[in-house]
């Protein structure tokens, strides 16, 4: 490994222990600043948003540190032996299902510490133990098993294709993106919740007057069964021509009333007929197109500068996988910012909207509050955090959205 790749790695991971202790700073000190702003606040809010925080710094170490010690200890290559060579298919999937399979084992104890453990401490988990680890299993298999299958595409493409395997995976990738889109609401979330028809009683019908206002009174409306997992509450439509949905969990509709729930509606509507789900479409297909000739260009370079000390030389061999994902991780890192700016410019024009169809304000800004109250939101992050993590407009600039944007 050359120095070029040492100074590399260090600076990486400087950078990163650096840019975790400014967030937490900052956030310390907004948390300071809510404690003033917003005195009636729960205390349980203050100490979940911390408790979370810990989760999340730990998360951003192992996504870079976790590939890093695959391709360093020699892990990864070892991996790749035992897998085998002969067979494309096979040692992919063998090769696949180890390494993931290790990945899903080490992260497992975070996963049930932030997701079960904080859950029910802060009361915002409904969920068995049995329940959680289903749903831990079937995830892993939807995604890692089905990836794993799948693995041998893309490194025979890499070794058909060296200098231009990027561009190759970007286009294979778009149908992947239209099948999330498309079949995904048909085929993938029902494995995990059940979705029940609610057209037919009265909330449904008031939603069928709103999707026909719109002009897309075709969607299907469904209830999911999310209060046996969570106390939280969302809504969201998904899908696109004959897929297209509105979905509402049951823990929304029980704690809501019906002029709430139509203004989330009303929301949702608005990312489809503002057309966001043809856009982010398109913006993931240009995102992966460069986002793939970043980590063709890294990878080629961390490769070449390692000199061997992975234990491989060629990217074509599975044991690149951590060495792809460590690439690809920086780059969506960084990449986060935009995409993050650009999800919450189509969330304010979906609160236009919904303002604009429903003409209630009140109603808008009521059902924002008890989504931030029942999940144990802050108000607002710090601005770092908001830039690089948050999709959506904070709870305070959204209510002062509904309450005082002057419309057309």
């Amino acid at each position: 490994m050359n120095k070029k790749l040492q100074v590399f790695i260090i600076v990486l991971f400087v950078f990163l222990i650096a840019f975790i202790s400014f967030v937490l700073i900052a956030e310390k000190r907004n948390i300071d600043e809510l404690r003033t702003d917003y005195p009636n606040l729960k205390e349980e809010v203050y100490s979940y948003r911390m408790d979370g925080l810990k989760v999340w710094a730990i998360r951003v170490i192992l996504s870079f540190g976790l590939p890093l010690f695959f391709l360093t200890s020699g892990l990864s290559q070892a991996i790749s032996l035992r897998a085998g060579g002969k067979n494309l298919f096979l040692s992919g999937l063998v090769y696949g299902l180890i390494f993931f399979g290790i990945v899903f084992l080490i992260n497992l104890p975070l996963n049930y510490y932030s997701s079960f453990y904080l859950g029910h401490k802060y009361g915002l988990s409904n969920q068995s133990f049995f329940r959680w680890l289903e749903l831990n299993i079937k995830g892993f298999l939807v995604s890692d098993l089905v990836t794993s299958l799948f693995l041998w595409i893309p490194y025979y493409l890499i070794y058909k294709s060296p200098k231009i395997w990027w561009l190759k995976i970007s286009i294979l990738a778009i149908p992947i993106i239209v099948f999330l889109v498309f079949i995904s609401p048909l085929v993938i979330d029902p494995i995990f919740n059940t979705y029940t028809s609610i057209e037919e009683n009265d909330l449904g019908e008031r939603i069928g007057l709103l999707l026909d206002k719109a002009g897309i009174g075709n969607a299907d409306i469904y209830m999911v069964d999310k209060s046996k997992d969570t106390k939280t509450m969302n809504a969201y439509m998904t899908g696109i021509f004959n897929s297209r949905r509105i979905v509402l969990w049951d823990t929304t509709i029980n704690n809501m009333t019906e002029d709430e729930l139509l203004s989330i509606t009303a929301h949702e509507i608005g990312h489809y007929v503002k057309g966001h789900i043809w856009q982010n479409i398109l913006i993931s297909i240009l995102g992966t197109t460069l986002i793939m000739y970043l980590v063709y260009r890294l990878s080629d370079w961390i490769l070449i500068s390692s000199r061997g000390a992975f234990g491989f030389r060629n990217l074509y061999n599975y044991a690149s996988i951590p060495l792809i994902l460590l690439c690809l991780n920086i780059f969506n890192f960084f990449a986060s910012p935009v995409s993050n700016y650009i999800s919450r410019a189509m969330e304010i024009q979906a609160d236009r909207y919904q303002i604009t169809l429903t003409g209630d304000r009140e109603s808008a800004a009521t059902a924002m509050d008890k989504l931030y109250e029942t999940s144990l939101g802050v108000p607002r992050p710090s601005d770092i955090y908001k830039l690089w993590y948050y999709t959506h407009p904070p709870l305070e600039e959204r209510v002062e959205f509904y309450r005082n944007e002057e419309f057309d």
